[in-house]
């Protein structure tokens, strides 16, 4: 019997007198990409537009065996066609998917079942968290991450299976999901995550030190991201990529009308993670709108130091994200730079990104927020709302409260 194909892959192949360079191997060929051996990312990007060109032109008759289908193909082609519409989530995806790749390797749809799924939480949840620098101290990834990535698996088997129908489906085994705990902050832990942003430590005796010069600079962009999350409830995710102009694919605030938008002008709106358009607290404008100022002002100065330059030679422009580090978009995660925010405010550990968009919920329902507004406002279905947030508000059950006293005329 046949030894079943790997499938196509990438291949660190060594160059004599030079660096190795990243190939592509399938069905006993290779084909160059271009990319030096530090140049993993781009390696795996021309990987995924190899196989998703491959199996765009591929001659199919009837469905196909999950045997024969390599894993890493499937993912590869939900990477390079399903991954890039994930406006919220496309960054989160690629490093899912890059951790499911160095698991699965060459194994076949076929042995996706539940022993296999299982062994593979088994698996990451002794691995550290991947951001962190010290493997040795960083903590270990959780059990809801690997469910996250098994979630992802099996929508790339069921994209893939939508244009190229399998003999069966092979079924994900997700670990049971956790309850969340819907935590948030108080308005005064959230002014202490505010003075730490603004480049302050909390020592143990309750006092406030200012912290260095760079470090105050580092923490210009967690500033804006806690405003806005504490006062709109938008996801991180989201705030990370409004920009000052309209935008046909990415979120964008406009100032005049005082709206926030969570999504490009052409983009869809998604099931679950609604971006609905939020309009922007007077407070909160007013910080966006001295922002605006501020980043127009380095924008210009930026234009003057280069008028003189050529064009190539230009840098890039800067300034078009309202939450920018020096100017440049975030592209990674924020967790480092808020981590420490929380540590010098004298917070939780537990505290994370997320957290601002639990305190918006809960704040509008202790305020007595109408609920369909309240849900229109977060972006969140009134179902969400009832079941995790409806019990902080002043009215919740209060005329069942009332009326188990009354007596009966």
């Amino acid at each position: 019997m046949s030894r079943p194909s790997k499938g196509a892959r990438l291949y660190l192949k060594p160059q004599k007198g030079r660096a190795p360079r990243w190939v592509i191997r399938d069905a006993g060929r290779e084909f160059p990409t271009g990319c030096a051996g530090d140049q993993l990312d781009e390696a795996e990007r021309k990987l995924a537009e190899y196989i998703a060109a491959k199996w765009t032109t591929a001659k199919r008759s009837g469905p196909q065996d999950p045997a024969e289908i390599p894993i890493v193909e499937v993912l590869a082609n939900y990477a390079a066609k399903r991954a890039p519409k994930l406006s919220s989530d496309a960054d989160s995806v690629a490093g899912w998917i890059a951790h499911l790749n160095a698991f699965w390797r060459d194994r076949p749809l076929a042995e996706i079942k539940r022993s296999t799924c299982e062994a593979y939480v088994a698996n990451r949840i002794t691995q550290p968290h991947s951001s962190y620098k010290n493997s040795e101290t960083a903590p270990r990834v959780s059990t809801e991450t690997a469910r996250r990535e098994l979630e992802t698996l099996s929508g790339a088997i069921g994209f893939w299976h939508e244009e190229t129908p399998l003999t069966f489906r092979p079924t994900v085994w997700l670990p049971e999901k956790a309850e969340s705990t819907r935590d948030f902050l108080i308005r005064a832990q959230a002014a202490v995550l505010l003075v730490a942003a603004m480049g302050w430590r909390r020592g143990d005796d309750g006092r406030w030190a200012r912290i260095s010069r760079s470090g105050r600079a580092n923490r210009d962009h967690l500033r804006r991201f806690i405003l806005i999350g504490l006062y709109t409830g938008t996801r991180h995710s989201a705030i990370k990529a409004v920009l000052w102009h309209e935008s046909a694919t990415q979120a964008w605030v406009d100032l005049e009308a005082g709206v926030l938008h969570r999504r490009g002008r052409e983009e869809r709106d998604q099931k679950t993670k609604r971006r609905t358009k939020v309009k922007l607290p007077p407070r909160l404008l007013a910080h966006m709108r001295r922002w605006k100022r501020l980043d127009d002002a380095k924008a210009a100065e930026d234009a003057k130091r280069q008028h003189n330059l050529p064009p190539e030679e230009r840098d890039p422009p800067r300034y078009l994200t309202v939450v920018n580090h020096g100017g440049y978009p975030i592209t990674g995660k924020i967790r480092k730079g808020f981590a420490a925010c929380v540590k010098d405010a004298g917070l939780p550990e537990d505290v994370t990104p997320h957290w601002m968009r639990h305190t918006a919920a809960t704040w509008l329902m202790q305020n007595g927020a109408d609920i369909y507004e309240a849900a229109g406002f977060l972006g969140m279905t009134v179902k969400v709302l009832e079941d995790h947030y409806l019990h902080h508000h002043p009215d919740y059950q209060e005329g069942a409260a009332k009326a188990i006293g009354r007596s009966r005329r």
